[in-house]
């Protein structure tokens, strides 16, 4: 189902880029056709509805993004629409809304969503407003700048200033950590990186994951910096939300044992390299992830 915003169209290009494979790219996944035995039951609220409400990113690919066709597309609207189709036996059954970091958090507590998918790590601070389930991902925060940057880590950041995501773990980690840097904060992907070129601060701070496949479809940039911040990324339900959390849980493991993350994953980044920079932080029959028990934001 097409998300409820539209993205301006420079969104659409970096999604273009970003999906674009060859003739090894790997099939898609069949869709799930027949309801899934989870054990759990979904709650009868989603049930009655027939349909399953999750927040999304678009702007953000290779995870959640606008194609072309202005539809849909990337690894977590896949897992989106395969959660849908265990729910329902009909993977067209959801009801994807375009979230940002700012804005995800209230969508779901206002009950405008029934799960966020949305490049969410994992941490302490986030666990006290909503639950979240089994990972499914991980990733860190590094720097993206251009070539010719003298910027080659944290300590380089000195005098300079740094775009943002609003709500980003990249943003909390810089506020806790080098209060002293300013920050030059956007909602949207495809507006930081529009500044980044723009020269209108020194770097963009984000999830590694999004700034490698950013820095191989965009010239004259790289990726810098030692990963900080990082941690699993999970699905956010509401807090005390028990039911919809043991049937999400219950999906997570099911698509961990059928290893359909990764094959999402392969399915929305095609280049080799990438799949094996980020083989390991994946749900996989062989790996299991979890969240750490200490602090996230440590400097």
């Amino acid at each position: 189902m097409r998300a409820r915003l539209l993205l301006p169209l420079v969104v659409l290009a970096l999604a273009a880029a970003a999906c674009g494979g060859d003739a090894d790219e790997p099939p898609a996944q069949p869709p799930v056709t027949e309801k899934a035995d989870l054990g759990v039951a979904l709650p009868e609220a989603v049930q009655s509805r027939g349909v399953l409400a999750v927040g999304v990113k678009c702007d953000y690919p290779p995870f959640g993004y606008i194609d072309e066709a202005g539809e849909n597309a990337g690894f977590e609207i896949d897992i989106a629409r395969r959660l849908a189709g265990y729910a329902f036996g009909d993977e067209g059954k959801v009801e994807l809304t375009c979230v940002t970091g700012a804005n995800r958090v209230p969508f779901l507590t206002t009950n405008r969503i029934d799960l966020i998918m949305a490049t969410m790590n994992y941490t302490p601070e986030r666990a006290q407003t909503i639950d979240f389930t089994s990972p499914y991902f991980a990733g860190g925060v590094k720097m993206l700048v251009p070539d010719n940057s003298p910027i080659g880590g944290w300590d380089d950041l000195d005098g300079r200033s740094v775009i943002t995501i609003k709500g980003s773990t990249a943003s909390l980690w810089l506020a806790e950590c080098r209060p002293e840097v300013e920050q030059v904060p956007f909602e949207q992907t495809s507006e930081a990186l529009t500044a980044l070129r723009q020269e209108r601060a020194d770097a963009f701070a984000q999830d590694d994951t999004l700034l490698v496949d950013l820095a191989k479809k965009t010239s004259g940039t790289k990726v810098v910096g030692e990963v900080r911040a990082d941690s699993p990324w999970g699905m956010g339900v509401r807090k005390g939300d028990a039911e919809m959390l043991a049937w999400v849980d219950a999906a997570v493991e099911k698509m961990r044992e059928g290893d359909e993350f990764w094959a999402a994953f392969t399915g929305a980044v095609t280049d080799e390299a990438v799949q094996q920079e980020f083989a390991q932080v994946l749900p996989r029959p062989d790996n299991e992830l979890s969240y750490p028990t200490g602090p996230i934001i440590e400097c």
